[in-house]
């Protein structure tokens, strides 16, 4: 059986991901191993400038804050050694696999739909992106 010492959680606040959390909560516990919780916003534009981008800036952290809120209160109570990445990025699947890399990451735990369906049917799910791309094994919850 492989042993993983570190979960990487990509959330975006929705049942998936939710569900995502109550898995690798569960490897970390059997396995001793520690989750990097991971957050990716979309882009400013860079011709968004002064106060509108630091609005736009301040929008996005309270954002996060609110999804992560729950995440890191589970993760607490749970006794779980983690930390939290967040990032903005065009393209969630890449940044993800990107942060797996940089982090050493030797496992993905993620739910399989977020809260963008229709993103998801235009352009493809982060869920198919990250299983296409990252080169370590991906746990898909539902």
């Amino acid at each position: 059986m492989p042993y993983f010492k570190k979960i990487l959680l990509p959330v975006d606040g929705s049942i998936s991901s939710k569900l995502a959390k109550k898995k690798a909560v569960g490897i970390a516990l059997a396995m001793s191993a520690e989750i990097v919780l991971v957050y990716v916003t979309g882009p400013i534009p860079a011709f968004i400038v002064g106060k509108p981008r630091e609005e736009a800036e301040l929008a996005q952290k309270e954002e996060a804050e609110i999804v992560l809120r729950p995440f890191r209160e589970f993760l607490g109570e749970n006794k779980i050694t983690y930390f939290e990445v967040i990032r903005h990025a065009s393209n969630v699947g890449n940044e993800i696999c990107q942060i797996a890399r940089e982090e050493g990451c030797d496992l993905i735990v993620m739910g399989s739909r977020g809260m963008s369906d229709l993103e998801g049917l235009v352009m493809g799910s982060v869920t198919h992106r990250v299983l296409a791309l990252c080169g370590i094994p991906v746990l898909v919850v539902r």
